[in-house]
């Protein structure tokens, strides 16, 4: 392995860590957001137990580097869908710049994606996955 291919590889894999953490701190901020609104209805204890659910999950990420469960697929799923979502809502660029890796949401699925079937999680293909 050439310096450059494992510099790219370690870039790679630090930029897919902190989407996931995003990812993950997202659904702490909406689970917590729900609970506050749920206070005294019926549903604040289900409210209650999903915020715990979240913060669990991200503390387990952070302190384990662990994702547990269907976590991994439902990120992917979250930035694909967000990468769709981008492609839909979004003008395309005038012209790419090649010198340096794009930070759009195409890239951030495709990085974290193969990040994570890398890391053994059974990550599908999906339609028009970027390449690297």
């Amino acid at each position: 392995m050439t310096d450059d291919y494992q510099q790219r590889e370690e870039w790679r894999a630090a930029f897919a860590k902190q989407v996931i953490t995003d990812c993950l701190g997202q659904w702490l901020r909406s689970a917590n957001e729900a609970a506050v609104a749920a206070v005294g209805s019926e549903y604040a204890a289900e409210s209650a137990r999903l915020a715990r659910q979240a913060k669990d999950k991200l503390t387990r990420w952070r302190e384990r580097g662990d994702l547990g469960g269907d976590t991994a697929a439902r990120i992917a799923d979250a930035v694909v869908e967000r990468m769709e979502h981008d492609e839909k809502t979004t003008p395309p660029r005038e012209e790419a710049d090649e010198s340096f890796p794009s930070f759009d949401s195409s890239y951030r699925a495709a990085v974290t994606c193969q990040w994570l079937r890398d890391q053994g999680y059974d990550i599908p293909s999906y339609p028009g996955d970027p390449e690297l």
